[in-house]
């Protein structure tokens, strides 16, 4: 099943409201193979971290997603954003030695 871009914010504006924290705290990207992405690139744990990602009609669709997360609330990107798949995860796994991206303003 894929999902359009607006079935896709609703979905990932209400997994940010169901776990908490803002915007900032989270990482978006886009990929063709977001497993791959999430848990190889990105060392996301499946059982313990907070993560979420969704196949879109397009990679056009998956871009709308990703602009209007990282553009308008200021989320990080955790990749370029190319992809037909939108994944989110948490910021809380610089604790495991993983770099994070950096947030908008930080020096």
């Amino acid at each position: 099943m894929v999902f359009s871009p607006q079935q896709v914010k609703f979905e990932f504006l209400s997994y940010i409201k169901e776990f908490g924290g803002r915007p900032a705290e989270w990482c978006v990207g886009c990929a063709d193979d977001a497993a791959l992405a999430l848990f190889d690139r990105h060392g996301v744990d499946p059982a313990r971290d907070i993560w979420l990602w969704k196949p879109t009609l397009s990679k056009a669709a998956a871009r709308i997603v990703f602009r209007y997360l990282t553009e308008q609330l200021h989320m990080p990107a955790a990749d370029e954003g190319a992809g037909r798949c939108i994944y989110l995860f948490r910021r809380s796994l610089a604790e495991n030695g993983v770099p994070l991206p950096a947030r908008p303003g930080d020096a």
